[in-house]
């Protein structure tokens, strides 16, 4: 389990206490101000500690869908379009503007991990509005596997967020391409 320095000092440990437990290996310091009781917890579960209020998209959340088998180089994050840049090589910051930020938001557990990440239903909205900036390869075996899935979409969903995002173009794809 995470904690930040101040959860610790919370449930009643000191400084000394906590610097005790480091030295005798029962904490560990995995980032600033971030301790874990165990040696090695998972970089997904580090950084949904250190960035709660982000949400897992794009590469990532396919990934976590099982919408492609290609591992993703970095953990795809959206924020808020006023958050503080995040400056960590493992991770892609997508900036999104607060209108449409929470739409299609969910939880999920990864690794032992509860995640936010969007639906697949925003995740296929996502594929849409990315498709020209995606790798072709990655794009065309995302679709595939939604086109084998389509069962499993709420189509009514998938409607009323691209009328959220205002565009006949994302439903005229997802039309042509995925029913």
């Amino acid at each position: 389990m995470l904690f930040y320095y101040r959860e610790l000092l919370e449930k009643g440990f000191n400084r000394y206490q906590i610097e005790t437990k480091i030295k005798n290996k029962e904490l560990f310091k995995v980032s600033k101000g971030i301790y874990s009781d165990e040696l090695y917890p998972s970089d997904l579960a580090i950084i949904m500690k250190k960035y709660p209020k982000s949400i897992l998209t794009l590469n990532s959340a396919f990934f976590c869908y099982e919408l492609t088998d290609k591992i993703p180089e970095y953990y795809y994050l959206a924020t808020e379009k006023n958050a503080h840049t995040i400056k960590e090589d493992s991770i892609k910051q997508i900036f999104t503007t607060n209108t449409y930020f929470g739409i299609g938001l969910t939880h999920m557990k990864i690794e032992d991990t509860e995640v936010n990440i969007y639906d697949k239903e925003r995740m296929l909205i996502e594929l849409v509005r990315y498709k020209t900036k995606l790798p072709y390869e990655l794009y065309k075996e995302v679709l595939n596997n939604y086109r084998k899935i389509r069962e499993e979409i709420d189509f009514i969903k998938v409607y009323k967020y691209a009328k959220s995002f205002k565009s006949s173009y994302i439903i005229k794809v997802i039309e042509t391409e995925v029913m």
